[in-house]
């Protein structure tokens, strides 16, 4: 099992010798989200203190997952970081080059070394890429569901509804 507050401070260390302008003002204490379904971690500021919470699905998941989820929520406590544009990339790309980390806006159980949900996914809609052929499976109906051609794949590729 994982000491989340041990890999927390183990980052914090990663991220100052790397230049990363972490904020001073942060939870020692990880706290732990037992209901959370589809994110991993979560950067809470209250009160003019950051928390990081991780999902409890982390408790069992390898080490490097859990320290790259917590330096995903770090840089969050950066100034000018509390949403994924150009400065939180930035920062993220230093870290991912320097500690091996893949931080990057969301990650997939299979990316993190955890085995799915077992009430994983209740597929209703299913977007198709027409250039690279992905398919991206969606629970809910969405503006992207209702509109795919106002979305692009990653690739760049136009999207169509297939279910």
């Amino acid at each position: 099992m994982n000491d989340f507050d041990s890999l927390l401070e183990a980052v914090m260390e990663e991220a100052t010798a790397a230049g990363i302008p972490v904020s001073d003002h942060i939870q020692p204490h990880v706290l732990v989200n037992r209901r959370a379904k589809k994110r991993f971690g979560q950067c809470i500021f209250k009160d003019g203190t950051y928390t990081i919470e991780l999902s409890v699905r982390l408790l069992e998941a390898p080490e490097h997952s859990c320290k790259q989820t917590i330096a995903h929520e770090l840089i969050h406590t950066c100034q000018g970081c509390g949403n994924h544009g150009a400065l939180f990339l930035h920062y993220a790309e230093i870290l991912n080059r320097r500690f091996g980390y893949h931080i990057k806006r969301t990650n997939s159980c299979e990316e993190m070394g955890i085995a799915p949900r077992a009430d994983a996914k209740n597929v209703h809609y299913i977007l198709l890429c027409e250039q690279c052929g992905k398919q991206i499976q969606r629970e809910r109906y969405s503006s992207a569901v209702a509109n795919p051609s106002r979305y692009r794949c990653r690739c760049g590729g136009r999207l169509r509804r297939i279910k």
